[in-house]
């Protein structure tokens, strides 16, 4: 099994979410950090699931930018 099966289906789609896409409803900020990188910055905000737990991180940094 993998960590993609206990994600329920709101949260499989946000991982498959275009980068500039917002958070779905049931995501609820756990912590959020701005992060230096050598060519510009960016923030990274982890996010819980209401719904089933699973934990989502969201990247505006220029290398890794997008859900993960």
């Amino acid at each position: 099994m993998s960590a993609d099966d206990a994600a329920c289906r709101a949260c499989r789609g946000q991982m498959r979410a275009h980068w500039q896409e917002r958070p779905h409803a049931r995501l609820m900020v756990v912590a959020s950090t701005p992060v230096v990188e050598a060519f510009g910055g960016g923030i990274e905000t982890r996010y819980l699931c209401l719904e089933c737990g699973h934990t989502l991180m969201h990247s505006t940094g220029r290398f890794g930018q997008g859900w993960h």
